[in-house]
C-alpha cells in the first residue's frame, strides 16, 4: 500500500488533466469541451479500467520451494477491482486500447430509473473485445457503528439489445444486484462490431429524494487501434510461479536422485560384504 496510494493519486491527477484539456472526444487535446470532473467520475474512470489479471499474492515467505503465493479471484479481498490501467481507462488516439463515454452529475429520483444506450463501433480499426461499464456515486454519510453502511442504494445492470435470451449482466461478478458497494462494474467479453447495449441505473432504495451519479463505459466506440504492444506487461509475463514450480521439480528430483544413489551404494556394499564373507568361508 505504500506505493499504491501515490500511484493512484498521481493517476487520478492525470485523468483530471485529461478531462480538463478535452482529450476524451477523439483522443486528441482540446477535441472536447473542458470538464471539471466530480469525485464520483474520477473514481469510476479509474475503477472501470482496472485489470484483474493478477496471478496471485506474494506472501514474502521464502522457502526452498520459492516464495509462497496465494491464489486470487476477481473482486476478492486481495485484488478487488484490480490494478489501475490508464490504457484501459481513457482514449488517446493510437496509444490506448479503448475509447471512453461517460456521464457525470446525472441524477436518479426515489424509486426511479435511468437508461443509457451505447453501440460498439469498430469501423476505424479498434480491436478491443471487451465492454466495461461502471456506476459510481458519492454516498451520504452513514450512521456510526453501522453494519450495512450504504445509504443510497443504486443498482447497475446491462442488457444486450436484441438478445432473445433476456440475459441481464449484473455487477461485480455477482448473479444478482449488489447491495453493499457504491461502485458497480459490469464487464462483457467478446462484444462484436455494431452490438448495442442498454445500461440501466435503478434507485433501489434512497434515503434522500434523489442521488447524483457518474457513469463510465469503455470499449470500441469508433476510435483507432492501439499502435503500442501492451500484451507484455508485468502481470501477463510474470514467471515467478513457473520458477517456483521449476524449483520444486529440481528439489524433488535431486532428493529422489540422492536417495537412489544412497540405496545403490548401500546395496553394492552389502553385496561386496557378502562376497568377502563367502571367501572367508
Amino acid at each position: 500500500t505504500s506505493m499504491a496510494t501515490p500511484i493512484t493519486a498521481g493517476t487520478a491527477a492525470i485523468v483530471r488533466q485529461y478531462l480538463e484539456e478535452g482529450w476524451y472526444a477523439d483522443g486528441t487535446k482540446n477535441s472536447g469541451a473542458s470538464i471539471v470532473p466530480s469525485a464520483a467520475l474520477l473514481k469510476a474512470i479509474l475503477m472501470n479500467g482496472s485489470q484483474m489479471d493478477m496471478k496471485g499474492v506474494d506472501n514474502s515467505e521464502k522457502s526452498a520451494f520459492g516464495t509462497s503465493v496465494s491464489d486470487v479471484r476477481p473482486y476478492d479481498d486481495a485484488q478487488g477491482f484490480g490494478h489501475i490501467s490508464l490504457t484501459n481507462s481513457v482514449y488517446l488516439k493510437g496509444l490506448t486500447d479503448v475509447q471512453i463515454q461517460f456521464w457525470q452529475n446525472e441524477a436518479v429520483n426515489y424509486n426511479g430509473l435511468r437508461r443509457f444506450n451505447i453501440k460498439i463501433d469498430k469501423s476505424n480499426g479498434c480491436t478491443n473485445t471487451r465492454l466495461s461499464v461502471t456506476l459510481g456515486w458519492t454516498d451520504p454519510p452513514a450512521s456510526m457503528n453501522c453494519l450495512r453502511c450504504l445509504v443510497n442504494d443504486l443498482d447497475l445492470t446491462v442488457t444486450k439489445d436484441g438478445d432473445t435470451s433476456g440475459k441481464i449482466y449484473y455487477p461485480n461478478g455477482l448473479d444478482s444486484r449488489d447491495s453493499l458497494n457504491n461502485v458497480e462494474r459490469v464487464i462483457i467479453q467478446d462484444v462484436e462490431d455494431r452490438d448495442e447495449f442498454t445500461i440501466t441505473v435503478n434507485a433501489f432504495n434512497l434515503d434522500t429524494f434523489s442521488q447524483n451519479f457518474a457513469l463510465v463505459a469503455t470499449g470500441c466506440f469508433g476510435g483507432v487501434a492501439n499502435t503500442i504492444d501492451t500484451s507484455k506487461n508485468a502481470y501477463t509475463t510474470d514467471s515467478s510461479e513457473d520458477t517456483r514450480t521449476r524449483n520444486i521439480i529440481i528439489i524433488v528430483c535431486s532428493v529422489a536422485g540422492f536417495c537412489i544413489l544412497v540405496c545403490t551404494v548401500a546395496l553394492c556394499r552389502k553385496k561386496r560384504g557378502q562376497k568377502q564373507y563367502q571367501s572367508y568361508e
